[in-house]
């Protein structure tokens, strides 16, 4: 009985040593580490001043059904998490490479992908949900805004 006591207790030692040496090391998440933002002050003010009149109102709108109201909150499992503040909602975007035009992960490469697991809104599985997709308009206007803000990134 003591022999499996101290075998335990050594087990349980290595255990703990090697939790603490994991969360020790540096995180790597690349997404949350790199800071996509290289925008000038006075860009980054006039694109967020767009941002608010012409994208805010689309991905506020439907309530819990629509962007805001599908990732902001506790429960996300999502890259993308909102707060529902733009004022910290757009920088956040930018910095998290979210505008990046030409990337699977980006807000328009999702609206635009044709694999139902990955597109967005993804399709409702509860019948009272809306989830509309965009029309093809509005991801212009998203498109239009990416290309903008990609074009006076400072590179």
């Amino acid at each position: 009985m003591n022999r499996w006591r101290r075998h335990l207790g050594w087990a349980l030692f290595v255990v703990g040593i090697s939790t603490l040496h994991i969360l020790s090391l540096p995180q790597s998440n690349a997404q949350e580490d790199q800071n996509f933002d290289r925008l000038t002050a006075e860009d980054r003010q006039a694109l967020q001043k767009r941002f608010a009149k012409e994208l805010w109102p689309l991905l506020t709108r439907h309530e819990r059904d629509g962007c805001v109201g599908c990732h902001a909150g506790a429960k996300i499992v999502s890259a993308l998490r909102m707060t529902g503040d733009i004022d910290k909602d757009f920088p956040m975007l930018i910095k998290q490479g979210f505008f990046i035009p030409d990337d699977a992960g980006s807000l328009l490469g999702r609206m635009l992908d044709k694999d139902p697991k990955r597109i967005m809104p993804p399709p409702a599985k509860d019948p009272k949900f809306k989830r509309p997709h965009w029309t093809a308009k509005e991801l212009a206007l998203l498109r239009a805004f990416v290309i903008d803000l990609d074009k006076r990134q400072k590179k």
